[in-house]
């Protein structure tokens, strides 16, 4: 019973500094073109239009699965691993593209450098995408334990 209220906590604190670092990323600069420095904060808000503009947006496609992974972990652990895994891999793929959307009318510039933003934000979902991988194997050494032995069935 410990053990259960132990990854519970467990759980929650993963959760809960996952959530902190997407937040401090946000207060952050995201990443530099060479005419300027985005905000995390108006990434995260206009980032889905980049789409229009490139494919690089698809990244940003990383913020609502983090989201949803943060609020499956406690419904359906399976499903929120693999949104935190379809995070972290939509927060990578950020690295690939070498030119961003700067403007609506579809400008593009090529990132020149990577700030704290992008780092916290990748921090972010790399936390849940461990926390989810740890608490799948925590649940699953627990249901071995509870299967009966082999032998067992047999008296």
């Amino acid at each position: 019973m410990q053990a259960t209220k132990d990854l519970s906590a467990f759980k929650k604190n993963l959760v809960r500094l996952s959530i902190l670092l997407f937040a401090l990323s946000l207060t952050q600069k995201a990443y530099c073109t060479a005419t300027q420095c985005s905000d995390s904060i108006m990434v995260l808000l206009l980032g889905w239009a980049g789409l229009t503009s490139g494919i690089s947006g698809i990244a940003w496609f990383a913020n609502p699965l983090l989201i949803a992974s943060w609020l499956m972990l406690r419904r359906n652990l399976t499903a929120g691993m693999f949104m935190s895994i379809g995070a972290a891999l939509l927060a990578m793929s950020f690295l690939v593209f070498d030119t961003v959307a700067t403007s609506e009318s579809g400008h593009t510039g090529q990132v020149t450098n990577y700030k704290a933003g992008y780092w916290l934000w990748m921090g972010s979902t790399f936390c849940m995408l461990a926390a989810s991988f740890y608490l799948k194997l925590m649940a699953n050494r627990e249901a071995m334990r509870q299967r009966p032995k082999p032998n067992e069935y047999l008296h």
